[in-house]
């Protein structure tokens, strides 16, 4: 399929010229998107790019120089022409494109941000070509654009592209038709369509190959995989299947939205997160470099995965139902359900399903039945379909409601089903911060009879995703076990269920911290061990006779968590003692001496003890806390005569930004090892989830991802610092087996 199509269309893709002449595979070429300078005397068309920075790696220092063409005089369509620099300083103009709109690179004008969007929908945003991308030996050749790949890319789009429109009321997807590209087919460069087309379009041919050579090799004709045939039509339906799977994920890195990494010389494939962002520059990758956005690299992982597929009997039985009317009884279910409103799954789907439909649809015609993925029953909260917001929320929690209702009635009782949710959600209103979706998810099942019987949370995400903070996607997926709760479970009342809370979830709180839990993640984690007691009973009467609300017992339970938080101070030496309360109320900015040296006799020490210790300054009547990059790079923990959890852990953040796991590591051992004054790991993973939450509270976004960051990989850490290898002697790694 790649050869055959690189016959009909490579000529669109052509070499990339070297300096001395010769040529290299062409792997991508970067665009910019355009707008006109709203100044008259101007009229030029401004590039907006992000970023000058092609390659930011050391050595390999690569950017874009933009010029305006023909000297200073802008009127009578005069353009901006590329360079390509590779000093390591970087390029000398900021970038065009901003959160406020676009800077002019000629006179210097702006466009606001509105101003672009109704360019974009007036008549769409073109796009220059900034930069060829070249194959050279183990690494990027970055090259000035020319005629040649301007032209190659000027080519008639094919008749029949996905013309569907896209929605304009779905959150993830209506960037699109906000700038211009309102139907499916504009999401793609014009090359880009007669690639995806050609592609497809091969894999009705390669079918009909494989299903001449199946009987050419004796095997009889049979029936169409789509009626259970199992002989060389079924085979040739198989293979054409995942042929068109290996064209789908192609779209994924071959559509005019894809961004180049500057810090990873390489594409950046479209659906990173469950939503469609705009982009200002973006990478068109060629099909045909057996890199990435060709064919073959696609189909080589379908490939490689499904030689991990055990090849016996019995085969598995795929159905897709709706599991309101279809869930079988004596099922054992493992879920991971839709998250409220956070994702518009459907609309997002039709991204691929556009493409699917041209390759797949003779072999699946039922599937693809319709022009667009079918959206109607989908169990989520979409105000748009379900007559406001009010009409989704009952639409979503009656739908849940039955899902749960039904799994009950048919409960394995020997098993329990398991549930994953991955989202955190808040709203707020009168009574405070809440989870929409998760007050949904579990109203629905404690309704439905089913007991929260364990929970765990589990790392189901990429390190890339781990880090952040301040987004809805969660670090790790939190598995909740449950049963069906039995008919004669009690009732209780509020004091006894905060009673019960108050003897529990503190050492479960616990165990979370120490296990692979990230502190952005730990109070949605609590919700687990949470609820499982509040779902032991039957029924919790609150004083005025009504019976409990999820959304009150969930504000039960982050009261017990701050508590248990709170209580953790008691642990910490007194220094450590003495930082928390400072950083709770001014962080790493400056304060009074005299507050300072109160807080500091109510913990039994002083200011002087700290600053000798150096994790803090104190002169002219004001006292600084230091943060981990004001701290100095060496710090020798064995030595240290003051050492303390929270100096360890910043300094533990210093070790990690600047070498990784392995300096982490070896500070950890150190300080865990001393003859005198070990230093408890343990401590120092629960002043980092405690630290954490002071932080969000506050807003200090910076000091939480350090605090998260550090937390998330501690596991890797204690890996390291026990390794044989990591330069830490028996008696460090004894040690952090008995911490």
């Amino acid at each position: 399929m790649r050869d055959e199509a690189e016959k009909r269309i490579g000529k669109h893709y052509p070499k990339a010229t070297l300096p001395d002449g010769t040529e290299a595979t062409a792997i991508a070429w970067i665009w910019a998107r355009t707008a006109t300078c709203p100044n008259p005397a101007c009229g030029i068309e401004i590039p907006l790019a992000r970023s000058w920075w092609l390659d930011k790696r050391k050595g390999k220092e690569a950017y874009v120089i933009p010029r305006v063409a023909n000297g200073a005089s802008y009127k009578g369509g005069k353009r901006i022409e590329f360079e390509i620099g590779h000093s390591a300083s970087g390029p000398l103009l900021e970038p065009t494109k901003t959160r406020q709109g676009a800077v002019c690179l000629a006179c210097g004008a702006t466009a606001s941000q509105g101003e672009l969007r109704d360019q974009a929908q007036d008549g769409g945003l073109p796009a220059t070509l900034m930069t060829v991308v070249g194959e050279g030996n183990r690494r990027r050749l970055y090259l000035a654009p020319n005629e040649v790949h301007r032209k190659a890319a000027v080519v008639e789009p094919p008749d029949d592209v996905p013309t569907e429109l896209v929605p304009t009321n779905n959150h993830d997807v209506d960037r699109l038709p906000m700038y211009g590209m309102g139907r499916w087919c504009d999401a793609f460069t014009d090359r880009q369509l007669v690639a995806l087309a050609t592609f497809s379009d091969l894999v009705s041919e390669a079918r009909e190959r494989i299903f001449k050579d199946a009987v050419d090799a004796d095997i009889p004709s049979g029936s169409r995989h789509a009626v259970d045939g199992a002989d060389a039509e079924a085979y040739a339906d198989a293979v054409a299947t995942y042929l068109g799977l290996g064209v789908s994920r192609v779209t994924d890195l071959s559509n005019a939205l894809v961004v180049w990494s500057n810090s990873r010389g390489q594409a950046v494939h479209l659906f990173g997160r469950q939503v469609i962002p705009m982009a200002w520059d973006f990478v068109e990758n060629s099909p045909f470099a057996r890199a990435a956005g060709d064919l073959s690299v696609s189909l080589k992982s379908i490939a490689n995965s499904l030689l991990t597929v055990p090849a016996m009997e019995p085969v598995a039985i795929v159905q897709q139902a709706d599991v309101r009317s279809t869930l079988e009884a004596k099922a054992l279910i493992s879920t991971d359900p839709p998250y409220y409103d956070n994702i518009g799954y459907s609309d997002l789907s039709d991204f691929f399903y556009v493409w699917l439909r041209r390759s797949l649809k003779t072999i699946f015609p039922d599937l693809f039945s319709t022009l667009l993925v079918p959206k109607k029953d989908e169990l989520v909260a979409n105000q748009y379909r379900h007559g406001g917001k009010a009409g989704a929320k009952r639409y979503f929690e009656e739908g849940f409601r039955e899902v749960f209702a039904r799994a009950r009635t048919g409960a394995v009782t020997d098993y329990p089903i398991t549930v994953y949710y991955a989202f955190k959600q808040s709203d707020s209103d009168e009574e405070g911060e809440a989870s929409t979706g998760w007050e949904t998810l579990l109203d629905g099942m404690i309704r439905s009879g089913w007991a929260i019987t364990a929970t765990w949370p589990m790392r189901s995400e990429r390190s890339g995703r781990m880090l952040s903070v301040g987004t809805n996607a969660l670090a790790s997926s939190i598995v909740l076990a449950l049963r069906p709760r039995p008919d004669e479970a009690p009732t209780t009342d509020r004091r006894g269920l905060i009673s019960a809370l108050q003897d529990e979830l503190p050492e479960a709180l616990r165990e979370l911290q120490q296990g692979a839990i990230a502190p952005v993640d730990l109070p949605q984690a609590a919700i687990g061990p949470g609820m499982a007691v509040f779902t032991r009973y039957a029924a919790v009467i609150e004083a005025d006779g009504s019976r409990m609300s999820v959304r009150s017992a969930l504000a039960r339970i982050n009261e017990i968590l701050d508590q248990v938080l709170n209580e953790q101070e008691g642990d910490f030496d007194p220094t450590t003692r003495f930082a928390i309360a400072w950083y709770r109320q001014h962080g790493y900015g400056t304060g009074k001496f005299g507050d300072a040296n109160n807080i500091a006799n109510a913990r039994n020490t002083s200011v002087e003890t700290m600053v000798r210790a150096g994790i803090l300054t104190s002169a002219a009547g004001k006292v600084t806390l230091l943060s981990p990059t004001a701290l100095p790079d060496e710090y020798d923990a064995k030595r240290d005569d003051q050492i303390s959890a929270w100096e360890v852990l910043h300094h533990m953040i210093g070790a990690l930004e600047r070498g990784g796991i392995d300096d982490a590591a070896i500070l950890l051992a150190a300080a865990s090892s001393r003859t005198d004054s070990p230093v408890d790991v343990d401590l120092v993973k629960e002043l980092a989830f405690l630290l954490f939450s002071l932080a969000e509270k506050n807003g200090w976004t910076q000091d939480a991802l350090a605090f998260n960051t550090l937390a998330t990989v501690w596991p890797e850490i204690v890996d390291a610092a026990r390794a044989p290898d990591s330069g830490q002697n028996e008696q460090a790694s004894f040690d952090l087996e008995q911490n």
